[in-house]
């Protein structure tokens, strides 16, 4: 998944070192990062070295995020350089399929944070400017007190199986752009355990009962600010579907045999179709890399 960069060391210790000349910094504006186009294809986030006539200015004025093997990423909201020199304005959807696979969390995870600190500039109880707390990731009222975190909505997503069979819908493009098969998923209601969550997304978005709920693994899931529980669970009666209209465009029960494989591997519903398929995420690894060989 998009969070597992192992070797590499991601430390978020709230801090605020000094910019180096080979630190990261992203540009970030309307949702969109300025990037590095490579000649492969693929893009590069800038160093503060790329830009020597800006270095000292952006330096000044750059937001400490945190770092991934001892260099630091920061983001600026303000650059002279614009699209020019190979330097292209890219939407958020880019970090899903970026590479290396730590530059892509890097580079989602800044995105997050830059939506909460542009979203939160007032306090929403007495209206005054808001400012960056000195002692955790925070930003604090110096009128009222009041103190807001970055916002991370807690979502489940769910491979509801019947024996060999996994259920998939496809969302409307009105509702959610993406495209491809996916499972149920839908943020935790205040009062509700994971659980519970399971049970009513499951029921409100294809009217079927399940039972035996199992955890898998959690996800942060930058994309959409939330931070993704993964289950398994069973049918539990009936197997016929009563499709939420306003939500999704199709669902279905698909045989092991009949689920695509995944080309990408960064998000836990990913993770929780192939290991329904292979039964472990080793044999589907397996799998791929003999495919390859």
């Amino acid at each position: 998944m998009i969070q597992d960069i192992a070797p590499h060391r991601y430390d978020l210790t709230y801090k605020q070192p000094e910019a180096r000349d080979e630190d990261y910094v992203l540009y970030i504006k309307s949702n969109k990062t300025l990037l590095r186009k490579g000649k492969d294809g693929n893009y590069d986030i800038p160093c503060f070295s790329d830009f020597p006539m800006e270095k000292p200015r952006l330096k000044m004025k750059a937001y400490y995020l945190f770092s991934i093997d001892d260099r630091g990423y920061y983001y600026v909201t303000e650059m002279v350089q614009g699209e020019e020199n190979g330097y292209e304005f890219c939407p958020t959807s880019v970090f899903r399929n970026l590479k290396p696979m730590y530059q892509a969390f890097a580079g989602i995870t800044a995105t997050q944070i830059h939506r909460f600190k542009e979203s939160r500039k007032f306090c929403g109880r007495c209206g005054h400017v808001m400012e960056d707390s000195k002692t955790e990731r925070a930003l604090v009222c110096p009128f009222c007190g009041q103190v807001e975190y970055p916002k991370i909505s807690p979502a489940v997503i769910v491979a509801v199986t019947d024996g060999d069979r996994l259920l998939m819908s496809r969302y409307r493009v009105s509702h959610n752009p993406y495209r491809s098969y996916a499972l149920i998923a839908g943020f935790v209601e205040i009062g509700e355990t994971f659980e519970e969550t399971v049970r009513r997304e499951v029921m409100e978005e294809v009217g079927l009962r399940v039972k035996n709920i199992r955890y898998y693994k959690s996800q942060p899931w930058a994309f959409s600010d939330t931070e993704m529980i993964g289950f398994f669970a069973e049918l539990d009666g009936d197997d016929t579907i009563t499709l939420q209209e306003d939500e999704l465009s199709e669902a279905g029960w698909f045989h092991r045999s009949e689920i695509p494989d995944e080309t990408s591997m960064n998000s836990i519903g990913s993770e929780l179709k192939m290991v329904f398929k292979y039964g472990s995420m080793e044999a589907f690894l397996a799998q791929t890399s003999s495919q390859k060989d």
